[in-house]
């Protein structure tokens, strides 16, 4: 079993977690592989339905991309909502926006309902624009809420609104989504991790699913001393699915791609209240995202994709470093105190999906960098599934969640879409 990476959620982490690794064969209704978002949501509402479950982690509570994220929960997805509706009609744009804000309330429902100590506070997001072909974008996606559903909270901000919010001139334009919110998506893991164990859910770390099988009218799932025995099984394994074999079904159908991550020493309070001062954290619509947020300590938190491989090198965290301060110069003397990486989900289509491989054996991943939300949305049509039912989310459910391409050919195909990308950015286009 791994531990936490040196993160600053690890570091400043106020609650901690001990679930032992599993030594007897046992039974349950429903048996869960992977103990971050998406199966800690995913057995939170099993529980609801009043379905036992069993969650099986191979490392610790959130060790994955779950434990490592910006905590950044967004009401949207990679796509403006005109551009899903060019894509798949009006009604499945509609659907899909509709499933967005569910998310985020989904999220918010299940710290409120368990009482979690996790940061979560709906401060709002931005999504900073550079190009003026982003900006259309953007300035469509606002007409289309207002227009299609009436909805007339999110606005576009003019550059000198934008440097006012953001705390830099960097950018031309900004997108204003004042529902977003943000978590310790550590903290948000292993709170709620605790809430289900005291509800009576069995949680097992130190426990990689090493195989499952389809056996009589159940599945059977095995780990390395012992065995589960359930009615149905849920996949929740997402970027980390090629770790573990129990998740090699799933494994060509996302390409996991390196997220890294930089936070700064505690900022002198002039400098922490000029960056993003009411609180928002930003993601901003370069092809390679760079997302930021001010931490409760005053740390500024940085990340952006890493390389090609699905690890990062201290030469990836100097570029992300020197993104930084081509996008903030004032913190061009601060330090770093703290880096690492996650792996962030690809899909073919930009995607998350939710799916069955049969009628026993369930999964939900994919989220593309959009996952803190859209997890928690997806534990609960998880436990539907379960239960029988399975609520329409577009394509999202569509059953289509087709393999990648010459999946082999990755890392070299995710270098030549990252220098593509760059150039991209670098042209403003």
């Amino acid at each position: 079993m791994q531990d936490y990476p040196a993160s600053w959620w690890a570091a400043s982490s106020r609650h901690a977690c001990d679930f032992a690794a599993l030594r007897e064969d046992i039974e349950t209704h429903v048996a869960v592989i992977g103990a971050g978002f998406t199966g800690l949501s995913a057995a939170h509402h099993l529980c609801e339905l009043g379905l036992r479950c069993v969650v099986l982690e191979a490392n610790r509570i959130g060790w994955g991309a779950s434990g490592r994220n910006g905590g950044i929960a967004v009401p949207r997805y990679k796509f403006t909502y005109p551009e899903l509706e060019d894509k798949y009609g009006e009604a499945t744009a509609l659907l899909m926006y509709r499933a967005a804000h569910d998310a985020v309330d989904s999220l918010e429902r299940i710290v409120r309902q368990h009482g979690l100590d996790c940061g979560f506070v709906r401060s709002g997001h931005l999504t900073p624009v550079v190009s003026a072909s982003d900006v259309a974008r953007f300035i469509a996606d606002v007409e289309w809420l207002a227009s299609r559903v009436h909805d007339t909270a999110p606005r576009m901000l003019d550059a000198a609104e934008a440097s006012r919010r953001i705390g830099t001139a960097f950018y031309s334009a900004a997108y204003h989504e004042p529902r977003g919110g943000v978590i310790h998506p550590l903290e948000y893991c292993i709170t709620l991790a605790n809430a289900l164990y005291a509800a009576g859910v069995r949680i097992h770390c130190g426990t990689p699913a090493t195989r499952w099988q389809v056996e009589g009218d159940g599945v059977v799932v095995h780990t390395p001393n012992g065995r589960v025995r359930a009615k149905q099984l849920v996949i929740a394994s997402n970027a980390y699915s090629d770790l573990t074999p129990a998740g090699k079904p799933l494994e060509k159908r996302v390409v996991p791609v390196a997220s890294a991550v930089i936070a700064t020493e505690p900022l002198p309070p002039d400098l922490r209240e000029s960056l993003l001062p009411g609180g928002e954290a930003a993601t901003d619509a370069k092809r390679l995202t760079n997302y930021y947020r001010v931490l409760r300590d005053g740390s500024f938190f940085f990340g952006g994709r890493g390389g090609a491989s699905s690890r990062a090198s201290q030469r990836i965290y100097d570029r992300l470093r020197r993104d930084m301060v081509a996008i903030f110069p004032q913190l061009a003397s601060v330090a770093v105190r703290h880096q690492w990486f996650g792996l962030v989900a690809m899909t073919l289509d930009t995607l998350p999906h939710v799916g069955s491989l049969d009628a026993r054996v369930h999964y939900g991943m994919g989220y593309n960098g959009r996952g803190v939300a859209l997890s928690a949305l997806f534990g609960r049509l998880l436990a539907n599934r379960v239960a029988g039912h399975a609520p329409a989310v577009g394509p999202m459910s569509s059953g289509r969640f087709e393999p990648i391409p010459f999946h082999a050919l990755r890392v070299p195909a995710k270098q030549v879409a990252i220098t593509w990308k760059q150039l991209v950015d670098a042209l403003g286009v």
